[in-house]
């Protein structure tokens, strides 16, 4: 973007007032003219130099035609560079001599003046001025700032030969009264940033439209300059500041504000200012091909019904027929379709961005930009994304996924790093469609006021079992999630517990792909399961210890029995079972949906689940359970597992050895298309 220095300045010159050229005490006037010859004062402007310079005259022409652009929306109609270079702006000019540009490309930018000149003045024009004076006084190397925004290369080390980002520079330090000029032998390579790219650039309109479309220009009326009132005395402004922004960019998930009726999603954003120039991404750009085949790919999943139930406002003490329900076009399929195709495009590019700078140290070195376009981040642990995705290669029995598969595509150098555009989708489905995981805690899972929804005792509660401290118990009989579990207990002495348990992820899925915080239900198949925890796992936590009771005890030699396997006190596998039989538990689950898209509904088929309470267990309660439709980005649905005590039935009493309680650790909703496997107890 032009420089708001530029902006401010045109703004008072736009006023009528007029501001000299006043060198500051660090410009040096005495700088030597492009002949080498002394000239203690400059006398003429940089305009002036250049107007006169018969070598310069291309670029007289074009700067003297060109518009000033304060945004690619408004120009100021009345102000040239010839005005800029002429005013009382310091600046610096690296400017092209008529051999380094082809009369084609003059008669080119000429014709863009008129017809595409913001593209001009920032490829161009803008690409060869800098503020304030760079002379070549000293040798070095400096980083100077286009009023473009780019970063170009000052190359000084040799004072006799120096370059402006490669380009030779010929006549150097022509001191003028506004500035410094230099001439060079070529013309500033121009590089887009990924927003420029995308912007201006139309070779894959549809991701560009999605980025572009997040766009929001904003009119800002206190750093306006106000002119005189109209004829009915409104105010007008002989410059006006606008600023655009896109929500993309910001490092927070957005969400619009709405009438109560429309289903808004959180805008999920890339986390990644990708038109800031001082930075090193790597962006995947999917060419249109590849945008509508991912698209064509994932719609299966992303079904939506005409209306869902309101989770959120319906978490009071309402009956179930009283829970307010959020429509979605309920006349006109037109507006659901809408939904899955913002949902869609939403989650397509939320993945694209890399930050050099995040991605884990090799051999304790961070990435450069060559480094890591060299092998793709191969040698990396994992891939980090701007969003949080944890991308990992995958290696299983029914396929394999490498993630630097994911760069397969035409490298494309930006301003601000380097584009991969891809003709081919790369990334895993279990990205899109992971696995969910949802931790049984205290304040994680879906807890109603509806007495329908939730029935359980005074002492339900987090107990904690830390897998380290007793890993004589845990490394045989398996871990607990986070070191915790959930108690359900009873709700009166013989009356089982009842909860409804959120099918939204809270916990990262176990698949090696994402490393998402939550994950939704989406339209598809999955195998669901309930991950259970003996009982005695709190007596154990209660203690604080493993009593003696838990191992073998040699009564001749006074000792415990050494498990030759572990080299610790073998485990009392009698005590054990002693204590899984009479610590059963036994529920029935069934899962409250969207089924056929008008209000949630009971599953017709329920499962009746046994646990023989000797080890965590997971347990499946569903096979192939399918969902209708999605709840991917819904900020207020989602579906629940209900699950019921089933204690004091015909096989089920506590003479039978079961408890009322129940212990439960998660529950896991294994996705049937991704194709992977997933670790349920790792032990």
């Amino acid at each position: 973007m032009a420089n708001n220095k530029f902006n401010k300045y045109i703004g008072a010159v736009a006023l009528g007032v007029v501001i000299t050229a006043v060198p500051s005490c660090k410009d040096d006037l005495s700088d030597f003219r492009g002949d080498g010859t002394s000239s203690p004062v400059a006398t003429e402007s940089l305009w002036e130099l250049i107007n006169s310079n018969p070598n310069l005259s291309k670029f007289a022409s074009i700067a003297q035609k060109a518009k000033y652009w304060k945004d690619e929306k408004h120009p100021v109609k009345t102000y040239t560079y010839a005005d800029i270079l002429k005013s009382g702006q310091l600046a610096t000019v690296w400017a092209p001599e008529n051999d380094a540009i082809s009369d084609e490309d003059y008669n080119s930018m000429l014709e863009r003046c008129e017809t595409d000149g913001y593209n001009l003045q920032q490829q161009f024009i803008s690409n060869h001025i800098a503020l304030w004076r760079r002379n070549v006084s000293t040798s070095g190397i400096d980083t100077i700032k286009m009023i473009n925004g780019k970063n170009m290369i000052f190359d000084k080390s040799d004072t006799a030969n120096c370059f402006i980002q490669g380009i030779p520079v010929d006549k150097k330090n022509i001191p003028a009264v506004n500035g410094t000029l230099h001439t060079i032998k070529g013309t500033t390579p121009f590089l887009y940033n990924f927003y420029e790219y995308l912007k201006f650039n139309s070779a894959n309109p549809l991701i560009s439209k999605y980025v572009v479309s997040n766009d929001t220009t904003q009119f800002y009326k206190d750093e306006s300059i106000e002119g005189l009132p109209d004829e009915n005395g409104n105010p007008t402004y002989v410059d006006s500041v606008y600023r655009t922004t896109n929500i993309l960019f910001d490092s927070y998930n957005y969400l619009p504000k709405s009438d109560a009726e429309k289903w808004d999603m959180p805008k999920k954003c890339f986390h990644a200012r990708i038109n800031q120039e001082d930075s090193a991404f790597i962006m995947i750009i999917p060419t249109d091909e590849a945008w509508q085949k991912a698209k064509q790919k994932l719609a299966p999943f992303y079904k939506y019904p005409q209306q869902y139930e309101d989770k959120v406002k319906g978490d009071v003490a309402l009956k179930a027929s009283e829970v307010p329900i959020r429509k979605i076009g309920e006349k006109d399929s037109k507006e659901i379709d809408s939904l899955m195709n913002m949902s869609i495009e939403m989650d397509l590019a939320a993945p694209l961005v890399f930050n050099i700078n995040k991605q884990p140290k090799v051999n304790g070195k961070l990435w450069t930009l060559e480094d890591f376009i060299g092998n793709k981040g191969a040698t990396a642990e994992y891939l980090l994304n701007t969003f949080g995705d944890t991308l990992r290669n995958i290696t299983g029995p029914n396929y394999t996924w490498d993630k630097t598969s994911i760069f397969n595509g035409n490298l494309i150098k930006m301003s601000n790093g380097y584009a991969y555009e891809v003709t081919d989708w790369a990334f895993p489905l279990a990205l899109y469609k992971p696995d969910i995981e949802v931790e049984i805690d205290g304040g994680k899972f879906y807890q109603t006021g509806m007495q329908s929804a939730f029935k359980v005792g005074t002492d339900t509660r987090t107990i904690s079992f830390n897998n380290s401290t007793y890993a004589d118990i845990a490394n045989k009989y398996g871990h607990v999630s986070r070191n915790n579990y959930y108690y359900l207990s009873p709700s009166g002495p013989t009356v089982n517990p009842h909860a409804e348990i959120k099918l939204r992820g809270n916990l990262p899925s176990t698949s090696p792909v994402v490393g998402a915080s939550r994950a939704d239900v989406m339209s598809g198949k999955y195998d669901i399961y309930v991950v259970m925890v003996p009982e005695w796992y709190n007596t154990i936590s209660a203690k604080g210890e493993i009593s003696q009771d838990f191992y073998e005890y040699d009564e001749e030699t006074e000792s415990y029995v050494i498990d030759e396997e572990t080299g610790r006190p073998k485990i009392n596998q009698h005590y054990i079972d002693s204590l899984a039989n009479i610590s059963k538990m036994c529920f029935n689950c069934y899962v409250r949906y969207s089924k056929d898209g008008k209000k949630e509904t009971k599953s017709s088929t329920s499962a009746t689940i046994t646990f023989d309470g000797s080890k965590v267990d997971t347990l499946l309660v569903f096979e192939d359970f399918e969902f209708p439709y999605s709840y991917k980005n819904l900020t207020y649905s989602y579906p629940v597992l209900a699950i019921d005590g089933k204690t004091g039935g015909k096989g089920y009493k506590t003479t039978d050895g079961f408890i009322y309680g129940l212990h439960i650790d998660r529950v896991i909703l294994r996705s049937k298309e991704t194709g992977e496997e997933t670790i349920l107890d790792p032990q």
